[in-house]
């Protein structure tokens, strides 16, 4: 087996006196997808924030093809759950805003924005698309700088039922295309079997409650999946009993 595109370790992270993380590992192979699933609270938000380079007060370290990571890095893309685009600038501009203002005319927004299904909305604001297309617009913004590693908040939650469906279909189909690995925080459990290689349950543990992943599902349904699959309701049955055994 290769090495592991990500290698994560987190030893511990605090808030004032509270310990959000503690004896964290995770590592993601070059174009997995893995999704992150556990109850509000357990540190899903924050472990994407230590990934991305946006908080870098934690005892662990980063490594991307084994060298260690400091900060915001090209190498690593984030789609927010809602699209965050600036209303002042074009879908293009706002695609191509990770390489700085107006930079609209590069070729690779063209091709992006094809890819998504919004070539002719370049020249659009962002006021004159709906929630499905902003997204995409998003998704086109996080794939600009080419990274290894897609890190994705909940990035489907606030759209409706079908376009959210349609959404995960075109992450899976730009994932492929482009070889880009993805770690997707999500609620919906259905969502992280239908997109995942692994499903990851993360959960308060411990004596101090802290957030670690504490079971890990291989999802060996071949793609393109179908989403009554019986195999994936099996292993819906097994996260949903993981986390109703936090509860408990």
């Amino acid at each position: 087996m290769s090495a592991p595109l990500l290698d994560l370790r987190v030893s511990d992270k605090h808030y004032d006196t509270r310990t959000i993380l503690e004896r964290l590992t995770l590592s993601i192979r070059r174009g997995e997808i893995v999704s992150l699933v556990g109850p509000s609270g357990c540190g899903k938000s924050t472990l994407l924030r230590i990934l991305s380079g946006l908080d870098r007060d934690f005892n662990g370290e980063i490594l991307i093809d084994g060298k260690p990571q400091q900060g915001p890095s090209s190498r690593i893309g984030v789609i927010f759950q809602e699209p965050r685009l600036l209303p002042w600038l074009s879908v293009a501009d706002n695609v191509a805003f990770p390489a700085g203002p107006r930079r609209g005319r590069d070729p690779r927004v063209g091709e992006l924005l094809a890819e998504v299904g919004l070539a002719e909305a370049r020249t659009y604001l962002p006021k004159q698309l709906s929630g499905g297309m902003a997204q995409r617009v998003a998704i086109a913004r996080g794939l600009f700088s080419e990274p290894d590693l897609l890190l994705l908040d909940e990035p489907f939650s606030a759209v409706d039922a079908m376009t959210r469906m349609r959404l995960q279909d075109l992450l899976l189909s730009l994932v492929r295309s482009h070889g880009t690995a993805a770690l997707l925080v999500t609620h919906d459990l259905d969502e992280a079997l239908y997109l995942s290689d692994r499903v990851l349950l993360m959960t308060p543990s411990g004596k101090t409650g802290a957030g670690r992943i504490v079971r890990e599902i291989e999802v060996s349904v071949e793609r393109p999946r179908d989403r009554r699959d019986v195999l994936l309701a099996s292993l819906r049955g097994e996260l949903m009993e993981g986390l109703g055994a936090v509860a408990a």
